[in-house]
């Protein structure tokens, strides 16, 4: 007899016998975990939605083809280094700094892996690859937060799914919307407000940690001091400045921690932290 693998695709189908069989191929217990990722993570999606309507609306303004701008968002699934990409195409920049701003924005990711790979680590490749697409900052540490319910990683993965690809969806649908009605919006409307609108209420309620406050203080004054820098040099600077002196007080503040007695903080701890900031 074949031994049962609990990661199998017949695991999806067979674990439904109990609960009244299968919907479209896929047990309804799948189904339950999946609706509860959907509403662990529902809190957050006007947030996706806004984000998604700001950055659809600022693509028309900056010259670049709508349906460029909806592929990104479906692409490339990252708010604010798509964001800083169009910021540097209003200004002009060469590609160069608007590809390595992105990347430096976006390197938070790897924090983001780091902390999921014990959780997705049981996944088929098929999964893990596909996961990691729709993985956003707020379904990463939606997944840390309720991985240990899910011992089993089949229905650890349709809770993931679940509350990853609609909001991944919400995210895309706001782009749309925003592309499409961005012509029409009136430039007294100012929509480029929503941007730093976003930045702030995403970024505030998560700054739990000494170093978390030092790292966005000096982004926010470096940003502000260069501002005169041609291409929009600033953003990139300030994020670079941001992250060598958080890095610095962290390991400061974790060598007092140590000093007490105190264990320093879990790279799992920090990416949860991060990853309750934006998309």
């Amino acid at each position: 007899m074949t031994p049962h693998r609990p990661d199998s695709d017949s695991a999806d189908r067979g674990s439904g016998a109990a609960t009244g069989g299968p919907v479209l191929g896929i047990s309804r217990l799948q189904w339950a975990d999946a609706w509860a990722g959907l509403k662990a993570i529902a809190p957050l999606m006007p947030g996706s939605a806004a984000f998604g309507l700001a950055f659809g609306a600022l693509v028309p303004v900056a010259g670049i083809n709508p349906w460029t701008g909806l592929y990104a968002s479906v692409s490339v699934v990252a708010g604010a280094s798509q964001i800083s990409v169009v910021e540097s195409v209003r200004a002009g920049a060469p590609a160069v700094i608007a590809v390595v701003t992105a990347l430096i924005i976006n390197a938070r990711f790897a924090l983001y892996s780091a902390a999921l790979g014990p959780v997705f680590s049981a996944f088929p490749r098929r999964w893990k690859l596909g996961l990691a697409h729709i993985m956003t900052d707020q379904a990463a540490v939606v997944a840390l937060q309720h991985a240990d319910r899910y011992p089993d990683p089949v229905r650890r993965r349709w809770f993931v799914l679940g509350g990853a690809l609609p909001f991944v969806t919400v995210w895309i649908v706001g782009t749309l919307v925003g592309v499409v009605a961005g012509p029409i919006i009136p430039d007294s409307w100012q929509i480029g407000f929503i941007v730093p609108l976003m930045f702030v209420a995403v970024m505030v309620p998560t700054l739990r940690r000494s170093e978390d406050v030092v790292a966005l203080g000096i982004t926010a004054v470096v940003v502000v001091a260069s501002r005169g820098l041609p291409y929009g040099l600033n953003v990139m600077v300030g994020i670079i400045s941001g992250i060598v002196a958080g890095t610095a007080w962290a390991e400061w503040a974790d060598a007092r921690r140590r000093a007490r007695g105190m264990p320093p903080e879990s790279l799992a701890d920090a990416a949860e932290h991060e990853a309750e900031g934006g998309l």
